[in-house]
């Protein structure tokens, strides 16, 4: 049972900092916008100043910054859904194993997120880690999108048996 408890208090982690990060995203709206348009702008990237992708600007940018933000959601509540949907199905094989479904869906959409988006698109199609700021997302991107890796790991792994 203490795997069941584990299980369902970290995708409520995954869940509640999914959220935090996108809460302090719209609350800063202007500065994150700016960042992506910095990203995406290709400005100051001195070591590769050519890239296969274009520069894009101003409008692309916000499209992006939707992207991030619909993402960055939707992690959020599908962790703390599948959270619960654990919490909840804890004594019930069947229902525990539809949760587990939940949560790994929720763990996926976390890697898309940090890893798909960030590292993937920012960091290698655009090449964020040439600057200071997009260094600084693409480190912290790794990050989350390796808590959502371990916290998938973990959830596949078996139970011990009672």
């Amino acid at each position: 049972m203490t795997d069941r408890y584990l299980k369902s208090l970290f995708m409520v982690l995954l869940g509640l900092m999914a959220l935090f990060y996108v809460g302090h995203n719209i609350i800063n709206l202007s500065i994150a916008h700016q960042n992506i348009g910095y990203v995406l702008s290709q400005k100051d990237h001195a070591i590769y100043p050519a890239n296969i992708m274009p520069a894009v600007g101003d409008g692309p940018a916000w499209i992006v910054l939707a992207v991030i933000f619909v993402s960055e959601i939707a992690a959020g509540v599908v962790c703390l859904w599948g959270g619960w949907k654990l919490w909840s199905g804890r004594s019930d094989t069947a229902a525990y194993a539809s949760a587990l479904n939940t949560a790994k869906i929720g763990c996926g959409l976390v890697i898309f997120t940090w890893f798909g988006l960030f590292n993937v698109f920012g960091g290698a199609a655009y090449n964020m880690w040439q600057t200071q700021i997009g260094h600084g997302s693409m480190s912290d991107a790794f990050t989350f999108a390796a808590f959502g890796f371990f916290v998938l790991i973990y959830l596949g792994q078996r139970e011990a048996e009672a």
